[in-house]
């Protein structure tokens, strides 16, 4: 089962990235693009409520599906929680968190993007809002996107994948 928490390298430079734009007086809300739709309408979707593991990352999603998680797991809010969800031979590597404000998960999806620059991943034709609900930064094989103060995130190996798995996903 592939199911850990953050608290390796990714949650380091996620963490590096965060203190360096506050040391830095960098304003990358001013990057933020505007009048930008939501990609697959992950705005009209419902709004994740409560803390239910099993209701929030469903076991299935479309042709995907996840290994059962442990029993007493709870849903987190300071690391990230992954699972891996497959479909034949096609897996997404999925991370969720609950933060404890709205902006703080919009914060997330800020630093998801800033990572990517930084990473110099190919980021051409992006998509991103950052400080609306729900906030969201999609390129080819990656998403993360906020609904209320609920943090998602997705990455695939082809942009096919990708959009399979956020076409069918709940929220």
């Amino acid at each position: 089962m592939d199911i850990r928490f953050f608290g390796s390298k990714t949650a380091i430079i996620f963490s590096i990235i965060g203190l360096s734009i506050i040391f830095a007086g960098c304003n990358i809300s001013g990057l933020a693009q505007k009048n930008v739709a939501p990609p697959f309408g992950i705005d009209k979707r419902p709004q994740p409520a409560g803390t239910d593991l099993n209701v929030l990352l469903p076991k299935t999603v479309g042709t995907f599906e996840r290994e059962d998680f442990p029993a007493g797991l709870k849903a987190p809010s300071d690391e990230d929680l992954n699972v891996e969800y497959k479909s034949g031979g096609d897996s997404i590597f999925f991370g969720f968190s609950m933060p404890a404000t709205e902006k703080a998960a919009s914060e997330a999806v800020k630093r998801t993007r800033q990572e990517a620059i930084e990473s110099k991943l190919n980021i051409k034709g992006e998509q991103y809002r950052i400080g609306k609900n729900p906030s969201f930064f999609k390129f080819d094989t990656f998403m993360s996107w906020t609904r209320g103060r609920y943090f998602f995130y997705a990455a695939a190996g082809k942009p096919q994948t990708l959009e399979n798995f956020i076409k069918a996903f709940p929220y």
